[in-house]
């Protein structure tokens, strides 16, 4: 069986928005017409509902995989929780789930709504993954009634999904604006427009790493919402890469960020949250103090450095995931080349 794993790489006209962003992920949620929300559903009506949508799904005109999760391997459910194929919750109350075997989708049915359909690709793609995804459910949608209303829209098992009920959200480095201390000012405007920005680890981390996504889906179209998006992307980008070169231009504060990576280098062994900032900051020196020889490589991490990934994937023992977690990090560090001399 195919095995499925996201972000999803592309190799597409780059973007300028790629230095900032280093995944793009779009959601759709639905839910039939007539019927309660998962949460309220007895088990034969979530099997009825599970059974009645594969049927259509395995109609649409692509080559798709519909697996069911007692059927998945441990080992595979585990790195799909890891790297957000899956959720938590669809662990303990899904059953079915559908993707597309290139991995342009991946459906998942009866998990806080009937229906969702996502994919997460590398880079700044929303709108055409938003595209993609919307021509899936407009065929879904030829032979199912969802659920919808005339004013509020598609009608979701959480008031913020109502509307079109599309997510639309992205991984970035934001290492200038936490280096510069603006990100808490930035985080409070934000969601004033908004949109969230939460730290991929927690509020007290110095990692650079935000998941930025908007709160509401109501009022707006679809292209709306993503030309919306876009524009709030590239003010982001400017505030960013304006903080970077400040930040950067301190001798005093390039001699600290050299000496950090090479005190990295020295370390037996690194735990997850630390490495995220790491990579925040040689993320945000690339192009500028130094070069990577494959900046993809060193984002991934965010990913295939977590411990389930490495325990299922990798097949590391669980007392080693620091060791080897440190041993890849190091194999990215010593193939840099720097800039400017310490």
């Amino acid at each position: 069986m195919k095995f499925v794993e996201f972000p999803k790489s592309v190799t597409r006209r780059k973007n300028k928005l790629d230095n900032l962003v280093f995944s793009s992920r779009v959601r759709f949620t639905r839910n039939l017409e007539g019927l309660k929300f998962p949460a309220f559903l007895s088990d034969k009506d979530k099997f009825d509902i599970d059974e009645n949508l594969s049927d259509n799904i395995a109609k649409l005109p692509f080559e798709i995989v519909i697996e069911n999760i007692e059927d998945i391997p441990r080992e595979r459910i585990m790195i799909y929780a890891g790297t957000d194929i899956i959720s938590r919750e669809f662990v303990k109350s899904g059953r079915k789930l559908a993707y597309e075997v290139n991995g342009d989708w991946v459906i998942l049915l009866n998990e806080d709504d009937h229906f969702r359909i996502f994919s997460i690709e590398t880079g700044y793609n929303i709108k055409n993954i938003a595209c993609r995804l919307i021509e899936v459910v407009r065929l879904i949608e030829k032979d199912i009634d969802f659920a919808f209303d005339e004013k509020w829209g598609y009608l979701t098992g959480s008031v913020l999904n109502m509307g079109t009920g599309m997510r639309m959200s992205v991984l970035v480095n934001l290492y200038g604006l936490v280096a510069t201390k603006r990100i808490e000012e930035f985080i409070t405007n934000s969601g004033e427009m908004g949109y969230a920005v939460n730290n991929l680890v927690g509020e007290s981390s110095d990692s650079g790493l935000f998941f930025v996504y908007n709160i509401y889906s109501m009022g707006l179209s679809e292209e709306q919402m993503v030309d919306e998006f876009d524009a709030f992307l590239n003010r982001l980008y400017e505030m960013e890469m304006k903080a970077r070169k400040e930040f950067f231009s301190d001798p005093d504060e390039c001699e600290i960020s050299y000496e950090e990576i090479v005190e990295l280098i020295n370390k037996d062994e690194i735990e997850w949250s630390a490495l995220l900032y790491y990579i925040s900051l040689i993320d945000a020196m690339e192009g500028v103090l130094l070069n990577l020889k494959n900046r993809r490589e060193l984002r991934n991490l965010v990913l295939t450095a977590k411990d389930d990934y490495l325990i299922y994937k990798k097949m590391v023992d669980k007392d080693k995931i620091s060791q080897a977690r440190m041993e890849i990090i190091r194999s990215i560090v010593v193939q840099m080349k720097y800039k400017t001399s310490r």
